[in-house]
């Protein structure tokens, strides 16, 4: 579709009053007939518009801007990399039992790594917006993650928190079944109210209810502060502020978002292949090689 294409389809329209008047309903009737006919042009010929979509909106652009950025290259390469050590502990970890622990941290690094491609992606077609708010999302992640391989002991209340929100949420908008009511009910028997917290699954550690934030998981893991403020300054963005619609970033001011965020995968990827029980001669060559790059990243 072009400014030719548009120009001919409003030339072509025999309607020219658009005036509400008592010829209005007839009117419509012809406009949406003629409009009709300009769809099903559209959804008719779909397979061959594809080409069109992928050259236009996808391959061009994405070749284009991965030439033109060291940056997205890089990040791409750590990507890749991540991916494959962590399918590589992935698989290490079958013939060992493993922990609930590691369950959790390899369940979270498969989500992880899949929003990782999604901030690549957003970057490459260029909704830089999108990936400071994306931030927030993989931050909280982290956060949580680090706070359970303290507490391990939490890893069976987190999972049950997490089907216990399923329920709880269909009764928030009214969606709800007896049957589901049951379940939720048995989980509050068993929690609780408090158990409809965010953080209602931190209770036995955290004994004070206003304490239960994330800002607590936060600082007993002693996270780098400059973490925090990217966290804040994504929240801004998420939440819209006067100062993220006026703004537009450019892919040089998102790079310490993403050494934030390779950051955070480094560290699960350690995490896990510690608590699946690696030799040290595994964990400090694969360790290694993420953090090389995450270094040299940083040099760009």
């Amino acid at each position: 579709m072009d400014k030719k294409f548009l120009k001919r389809i409003i030339n072509d329209c025999s309607l020219n009053d658009f005036i509400e008047d008592e010829n209005a309903s007839k009117k419509h009737e012809v406009f949406d007939k003629y409009l009709e006919k300009f769809t099903s042009f559209l959804y008719s010929n779909e397979n061959q518009l594809i080409e069109h979509f992928w050259s236009e909106y996808i391959a061009l652009s994405e070749v284009a801007t991965l030439q033109s950025s060291p940056l997205l290259r890089r990040y791409f390469i750590f990507l890749d990399c991540a991916t494959a050590v962590y399918n590589y502990v992935a698989e290490k970890s079958k013939q060992k039992s493993g922990s609930e622990l590691s369950e959790h941290i390899s369940i979270q690094l498969q989500n992880d790594l899949r929003q990782f491609k999604g901030i690549l992606l957003l970057a490459i077609n260029g909704c830089l917006n999108s990936v400071i708010t994306e931030y927030r999302t993989m931050y909280e992640s982290f956060v949580i993650g680090q706070y359970l391989v303290l507490h391990p002991d939490l890893v069976s209340i987190y999972k049950e928190h997490s089907q216990f929100l399923r329920y709880h949420l269909t009764r928030l908008v009214g969606n709800s079944k007896p049957e589901w009511d049951k379940v939720y009910e048995d989980y509050i028997e068993k929690y609780g109210k408090e158990f409809t917290e965010n953080y209602g699954w931190t209770k036995d550690v955290i004994q004070k209810k206003k304490d239960r934030i994330i800002g607590t998981l936060v600082k007993e893991c002693e996270l780098d502060t400059s973490l925090v403020t990217l966290y804040k300054y994504s929240c801004s963005y998420v939440h819209s502020s006067t100062f993220s619609v006026s703004t537009r970033p450019d892919l040089n001011s998102l790079k310490v978002f993403f050494q934030a965020t390779m950051y955070f995968i480094l560290q699960e990827i350690l995490s896990y292949m510690q608590e699946i029980g690696l030799s040290e001669k595994e964990i400090i060559i694969l360790d290694n090689i993420l953090m090389i790059l995450y270094e040299d990243f940083k040099n760009i």
